[in-house]
């Protein structure tokens, strides 16, 4: 009776800890990160040939996770966080370029207006007083343009700065977990709380960078960088470090054991990757197509007004001046009056309109923007389309990678989440296995019971 009361033993031992993990996983259905237990069992042998057992026992506790499918979720989640870090500011930059109080075609047209309707009385000091004025306002709008896409590079570079800091941060976290489970692996403990935290951590850095993960046979997680370069390796952790040049522009290297060395942006991936490539492929190649078009603009019209003269019979002086160094001031209107403005090709003829004619030509004439011949209008024109042709090809990138880390993530639950039908029916499974093997223990007392009665 003993050998019975022992199997049925064991088998309530096993169902109390089937029962134990599968309440764990339960009370974690909303724990992030969580992978879900799974209980391990085997029968054991008797001591005899002709035993029929010697129960069962709990051989392990299984974390249930697949490191395919996380790898996959790191990349998708990678991949999404690309182009959503991108479509943040790409949306930001095309309602600036697009609206209506900024828009540089808007006021081209309003200041060649001006100049039309002048041409017909070019000594009225009031139509010259609306020229300056529609020439300030787009000065203005070159400025304001201007302001705003550097304010937005600004904020970006704060962002920049304050993602490096949160890397810095899981990467020194993920130095610890691995110190903390090779430890604990070593004496045999349980570490399942420590590798869901750890996997988390890693999905958190996916956010931001492409990265290569693998797992050293001691239980350790190394995590480089897509082209190789570490960030942790076993108990050491990388650190970004970011300095800003003498233009204002952000470098980033990595420091690790000691030695640091420059980072690559492009490529990067994630949206740290994401950052840099809507700075340099949309932010600044816009702010130096500004700086061309203004620079030429002006040229273009303080030329033709410096050929002429004014009312007073003056030669004209220039309109405009342009600052190269300037992301806020590049194009100012100079202190003029509207007699000084040089409208006559000859001097004392006040009625002649021969230069402001040949302004309002300007208006077909190409200038050189990013390589290309193309006239003023054209060119805005063209920045913002090339600005909503990005957008858009972002907006369907996020979208189908979206979709893509939707289904990774499925496709990691399916493997690892805790599904509280199934659990429920486990719980039932091993409260009806545990109910059995302490019937099997009464049936075997009542036994002993009987035997002895019968002496």
């Amino acid at each position: 009776m003993s050998s019975l009361n022992n199997i049925a033993l064991s088998g309530v031992r096993a169902a109390q800890v089937a029962i134990a993990t599968t309440g764990q996983n339960i009370a974690n259905v909303n724990t992030p990160g969580f992978s879900r237990l799974n209980t391990v069992t085997q029968s054991l042998s008797g001591p005899g040939g002709l035993n029929v057992g010697g129960g069962v026992e709990v051989s392990s506790i299984r974390r249930m996770a697949s490191e395919f499918k996380n790898q996959q979720l790191w990349r998708a989640t990678t991949e999404q966080n690309y182009y959503g870090a991108r479509q943040e500011y790409l949306t930001a930059l095309e309602g600036l370029m697009a609206g209506e109080g900024s828009s540089i075609s808007i006021g081209l047209d309003q200041f060649f207006a001006a100049l039309s309707e002048t041409s017909a009385t070019p000594n009225s000091i009031a139509l010259r007083q609306q020229v300056l004025a529609e020439a300030g306002n787009l000065a203005q709008r070159f400025n304001g343009l201007s302001s705003n896409i550097n304010a937005q590079v600004q904020a970006l570079q704060e962002q920049r700065s304050s993602m490096a800091t949160e890397i810095n941060g899981l990467t020194d976290n993920l130095a610890m977990l691995n110190k903390k489970i090779v430890e604990t692996e070593a004496v045999k403990g349980d570490t399942t709380a420590l590798r869901d935290h750890r996997d988390s951590l890693v999905g958190s850095l996916s956010k931001f960078a492409s990265i290569r993960v693998n797992e050293t046979p001691d239980g350790a997680l190394n995590v480089s960088l897509s082209n190789g370069q570490p960030l942790v390796s076993g108990i050491s952790a990388g650190q970004l470090q970011i300095s800003v040049t003498m233009t204002g522009e952000q470098q980033v290297s990595l420091s690790f054991l000691g030695t640091t060395f420059p980072l690559k942006q492009d490529g990067f991936g994630g949206a740290f990757g994401g950052l840099y490539d809507v700075e340099y492929g949309d932010f600044r190649p816009n702010m130096a197509a500004l700086h061309e078009m203004a620079d030429q603009f002006a040229d273009k019209v303080n030329t033709i007004l410096t050929s002429g003269f004014d009312l007073a019979g003056n030669p004209g002086v220039p309109l405009l001046s342009y600052d190269p160094t300037s992301s806020t001031k590049l194009l100012q209107v100079n202190n003029l009056t509207p007699e000084e403005l040089a409208f006559s090709s000859t001097a004392g003829e006040t009625g002649n309109n021969e230069v402001l004619l040949e302004l309002l030509a300007i208006k077909n004439q190409n200038i050189t923007v990013n390589g290309s011949s193309v006239s003023l209008n054209d060119a805005y024109t063209g920045l913002l389309g090339q600005v909503a042709s990005n957008s858009r090809q972002n907006q369907a990138d996020l979208s189908s990678t979206t979709t893509v880390t939707q289904q990774a993530q499925a496709q990691r639950d399916s493997v690892s989440a805790v599904s509280l039908d199934e659990e429920a029916v486990n719980l039932m499974t091993y409260q009806q296995a545990y109910q059995a093997n302490m019937k099997v223990i009464a049936t075997a007392n009542q036994l002993f019971d009987d035997m002895l009665a019968a002496f």
